[in-house]
């Protein structure tokens, strides 16, 4: 291999963006789930007792039957599609939810918190993602982390619930590479023009803020991270 296909094959390495994908916690089960899943299982335990232990069968037997099955089935479809996988990592934070994306990036977010429900919320200036932070304590700690050095003003989040968090580690949910981002049709952050070609625009690695190539500035504007040439191609 020669130098220069060496250089660009580290080129585009250093390009790559990357994020970490964490499933819900295998434990956690919001109070609806749990209650349906009580009463199908009580359901199901009479309406057994009620056909086939009896010695004489009652009628609605058959009936406790179906509706515990039913509300048991519906608790456990309820508990893994109640709560999708959430994604961190360079191209800001994203949830999953049912076959859609819905992602914000560092620079378009407006405000990190967690409710008196205990979820989650982040607010960006066109969207906003919110999942309960006990499904994710892990996904949670890791926005905090990379949050806190990429956008700290941002995060609004209490003393006493990041402490709660597990430490991020390094082998903390599944590494993937971030599918292409949409940057045609955002706005140079530095003259408001719109970007409308991918091959225009430049990206600031830290937070993912974005600006026309021949316009951007030696620090992000949004971050203030150092620029220049560490700008990435979209």
């Amino acid at each position: 291999m020669t130098a220069a296909k060496k250089a660009k094959k580290s080129a585009a390495a250093k390009r790559e963006r990357k994020e970490r994908r964490f499933t819900p916690e295998a434990t956690y089960a919001s109070r609806a789930t749990v209650y349906a899943g009580m009463i199908g299982a009580l359901a199901l335990g009479a309406g057994v007792y009620a056909q086939w232990l009896r010695e004489e069968p009652l009628r609605y037997g058959p009936y406790l039957l179906g509706l515990g099955a039913v509300c048991f089935a519906g608790s456990l479809w309820k508990g893994a599609a109640e709560v999708g996988s959430v994604r961190v990592g360079d191209a800001g934070v994203a949830l999953e939810s049912g076959g859609d994306l819905v992602r914000i990036l560092w620079c378009d977010i407006e405000r990190v918190s967690i409710d008196a429900a205990g979820k989650v919320q982040i607010k960006g200036k066109e969207a906003s993602l919110a999942f309960p932070a006990d499904a994710h304590p892990k996904a949670l700690a890791w926005v905090l982390s990379e949050g806190g050095r990429r956008v700290p003003d941002v995060m609004a989040v209490k003393r006493a619930d990041i402490e709660a968090l597990p430490e991020p580690k390094e082998f903390d949910g599944e590494l993937v590479a971030v599918e292409e981002l949409q940057v045609a049709g955002r706005h140079c952050r530095a003259t408001e023009k719109p970007i409308s070609f991918e091959r225009d625009a430049r990206l600031c690695p830290n937070c993912g803020e974005a600006y026309l190539k021949d316009h951007v500035p030696k620090k992000c504007l949004t971050c203030q991270a150092e620029l220049g040439t560490r700008a990435r191609e979209a």
